[in-house]
């Protein structure tokens, strides 16, 4: 493998060795001609849980919201799926009824991942 930077300040790069160990070293001190990759910055982590308020302006962002509320227009005032989406506060990413909804929009894995970064970045 070639060198890459390990950060954005490309002063020290680094190298998986065949063994599977790695190796760093001060860009400095590397010889002339060596090639670095660039940085690649890792993906944002995937938040746990965002608040109502985040969740519900991301869904209407990726106007989502007219067909949740169809659906659960549809649902009995003691449904499960209908209490949680009218009355919880925060939105947990393992949620069975946040997965069932999302399923419901035919949203993969990936795409509800994105939706949490995208909420968490919310703010009122």
């Amino acid at each position: 493998m070639n060198w890459q930077y390990t950060d954005a300040t490309q002063t020290v790069a680094y190298r998986v060795l065949d063994d599977g160990g790695m190796e760093s070293c001060l860009v400095s001190v590397l010889p002339e001609g060596t090639v670095i990759d660039p940085y690649v910055a890792p993906p944002p982590p995937i938040p746990t849980t965002v608040t109502r308020f985040q969740a519900l302006a991301v869904l209407a962002a990726g106007g989502y919201l007219p067909t949740i509320k169809t659906y659960i227009a549809t649902l009995g005032e003691d449904n499960i799926t209908r209490l949680a989406w009218e009355n919880a506060t925060d939105w947990e990413r393992t949620s069975p009824t946040l997965n069932a909804l999302a399923a419901m929009l035919g949203l993969s894995d990936a795409q509800v991942d994105d939706l949490f970064i995208a909420a968490s970045q919310v703010s009122a």
